[in-house]
């Protein structure tokens, strides 16, 4: 049966799957292997089973002196008024909770494998959790600049003008400003939460927090009663990063935990991209060490992103106003790239004529220099 409140969205649950689920989500910390190669082995009440008769038996690959280790770790957590407890806390938050058997469970999730969570709290309009399937994150560091503002207000404004959902933290700097921007835009914003839904943290944003569970989402894994702390930050990373089809970083020092969300995003073959900054400004050292360092791509021009997921095909552009010079060049011009006497042979114009004209059509964006020094067309 359904447990008023919590599930009031949702198909009906079998009561012992529900606090199986409950119990569960408050005993182990997120992304615990242990628990989820457990879960995974024998479901999710026969592995808690297991876990609260003290069964030591070696299950799926994991040796008894591991279990043993994961039942000290788990069971002072447990008490049998666990279930109860859960589902009066949710309520107060107004919290609802989506399992993983739900048709609305987020398929990118399962990248995470073992470190899947157990169930995932809510605060919103569940249709919106349909808004996953053209998300990005957007992260950078809480003390964000001006320039970080400009940048993340427009990365954001090219996604949802694409339709695409925004996801970030909820923290001070630019996950704030993603979240406020795209509000203004109308569009959907997701918020995952390091703690649960009733300790929301920072306590300075609790008015975007309200406005993101109206028309977006709150979102997470922990269990009611839970607060923040730095390893729950760090595995909320794991979650903003599945949940994406890219993660952008658009200002972040080194030690940002921004930086901690594109290594999550790197290792789950998710895309990641940073704008880059003054090379004296620390407030860029992160962003611009993951593009030196290869574990990003250099977003120059926030208008590119859309292009780079293919969710919009490149406009041509207006050849209108190209002189007889730039005409006669580009049509010796191929996709293939050609040297530049090839091209002068095929053009008729002489280099100096050839060398203008290969200009106009670069900065018309119909011509760019190749690899091997010569050039093609765009289109």
């Amino acid at each position: 049966m359904n447990a008023t409140g919590i599930r009031s969205c949702f198909a009906e649950t079998d009561d012992e799957v529900l606090n199986a689920t409950l119990v569960w989500n408050a005993l182990v910390e997120p992304g615990d292997r242990i628990s989820g190669i457990l879960r995974a082995e024998l479901g999710i009440v026969g592995s808690l089973e297991k876990v609260l008769t003290k069964n030591l038996k070696a299950e799926a690959g994991l040796t008894s002196a591991e279990l043993a280790a994961a039942y000290e770790r788990w069971l002072p957590r447990y008490s049998p008024a666990l279930p109860a407890d859960l589902r009066g806390t949710a309520l107060r938050s107004d919290a609802q909770l989506l399992l993983p058997t739900d048709n609305l469970w987020p398929k990118a999730l399962t990248a995470l494998g073992d470190h899947a969570p157990i169930a995932l709290w809510f605060r919103g309009n569940p249709k919106n959790f349909a808004s996953f399937n053209r998300a990005v994150a957007i992260v950078g560091s809480r003390t964000c600049t001006s320039y970080g503002q400009r940048v993340t207000a427009d990365t954001v404004n090219g996604l949802v003008k694409e339709g695409g959902a925004i996801i970030s933290g909820g923290a001070l700097g630019v996950d704030a400003v993603a979240h406020r921007v795209t509000l203004s835009q109308g569009a959907v914003t997701v918020a995952v939460m390091a703690g649960s839904l009733d300790n929301l943290y920072p306590s300075g944003n609790w008015q975007l927090f309200d406005e993101i569970s109206h028309t977006g989402l709150l979102l997470s894994e922990m269990a009611p009663g839970s607060k923040p702390t730095r390893w729950r930050f760090l595995q909320r990373n794991r979650l903003i990063a599945a949940l994406s089809e890219a993660v952008v970083v658009t200002e972040a020092g080194w030690r940002s935990g921004s930086i901690n969300t594109a290594s999550h995003a790197n290792v789950l073959n998710r895309r990641v991209f940073a704008v880059p900054g003054p090379i004296n400004s620390p407030s860029s050292a992160g962003c611009n060490r993951l593009i030196r360092d290869q574990l990003a791509e250099l977003l120059l021009d926030a208008a590119d992103l859309p292009l780079e997921l293919g969710w919009r095909e490149p406009s041509i552009p207006d050849q209108s106003s190209l002189g007889s010079l730039e005409l006669r060049a580009l049509d010796a011009l191929t996709t293939r790239e050609q040297s530049f006497e090839t091209i002068a042979i095929a053009s008729g114009l002489s280099r100096a004529e050839l060398t203008l004209a290969l200009g106009g059509l670069q900065i018309a964006q119909l011509a760019l220099r190749g690899e091997g020094n010569g050039w093609l067309r765009t289109h």
